[in-house]
């Protein structure tokens, strides 16, 4: 006979194969005709049942959580119950919110925007408190609107250019007759005017690529056609200075005031310096 698993010849009335094991009790294949001799009797073997496969224990992993959730949800009760017996004057339609206010990293952080602005709030109110009202602070003894409108013009004779400048302002002229110092003896504002010949045939654009800038502060740049502007901070002190340039002349408008005095500086810039102009 053979077996119907492997298909080999296994002795007749065999139980089991001898060459796989497989039962042989739901019949075997019939030996066919031409076939080899049948073993003898008592070859007959019997092979003993396979035992099954050990199965793996169940993971305890669903039990954990579930009673990981089962605390959770006891806990959260017993949460809402104590908020609830606290807030026990209320009416029994209150209904309690839990709100998340946010890390401690985040509360740090809106303190201190809170904080700085409240200190820009407190720096604007400083740089309000110094400008005083009272302009005589910038203007000294006179009104600024006569500052500005009682002027009389400087012509230089030696070189063609000329700038509006007021009355009110001590003038010292320069030994060789090239320009002129202003001063206001009551605030320290300084105009000093001079020129020169442009001997180098230098264009406003040449000199104001030369022109030293290194090292000066708040530093302020312009440039037009046939001028150019530049501005810093020595200390408490503004300079500003603006130059024009053409064939046959070079001439320089140099201001000087302290910082406590700005708002004056800005308005003879704004009113003064465009009169300020080479024939």
């Amino acid at each position: 006979m053979f077996c119907q698993k492997c298909g080999q010849q296994v002795p007749d009335g065999s139980t089991f194969c001898t060459h796989c094991g497989a039962s042989l009790a739901g019949g075997s294949v019939p030996t066919p005709t031409g076939a080899g001799p049948s073993s003898a009797p008592g070859l007959t073997q019997s092979m003993p049942p396979v035992a099954p496969a050990p199965q793996k224990p169940k993971s305890k992993a669903p039990v954990i959580i579930a009673v990981a959730c089962a605390a959770v949800v006891l806990i959260g009760g017993g949460t809402v119950f104590a908020l609830t017996m606290l807030n026990g004057s209320k009416s029994s339609d209150t209904q309690i919110s839990v709100i998340d206010t946010g890390s401690s990293d985040e509360k740090d952080s809106s303190a201190k925007k809170k904080s700085d602005k409240s200190k820009a709030k407190e720096s604007s109110s400083s740089d309000d408190e110094a400008v005083p009202e009272d302009e005589s602070a910038y203007y000294g003894s006179g009104d600024s609107d006569d500052y500005l409108t009682d002027v009389y013009t400087y012509t230089n004779d030696m070189h063609p250019y000329s700038m509006s400048i007021p009355n009110r302002f001590e003038m010292e002229d320069t030994p060789n007759g090239s320009g002129a110092r202003y001063e206001d003896p009551e605030t320290g504002f300084v105009i000093n005017l001079f020129g020169y010949v442009n001997i180098n045939d230098e264009t406003a654009h040449e000199m104001f690529v030369d022109e030293d800038t290194s090292g000066k502060a708040d530093l302020y740049t312009a440039e037009g056609d046939n001028w150019y502007v530049v501005s810093w901070r020595e200390g408490d002190t503004i300079i500003y200075e603006k130059t024009i340039v053409t064939d046959s002349t070079i001439a320089t408008a140099h201001l000087e005031y302290s910082t406590a005095n700005r708002d004056m500086g800005l308005k003879i810039i704004d009113t003064l310096l465009p009169t300020f102009q080479v024939d």
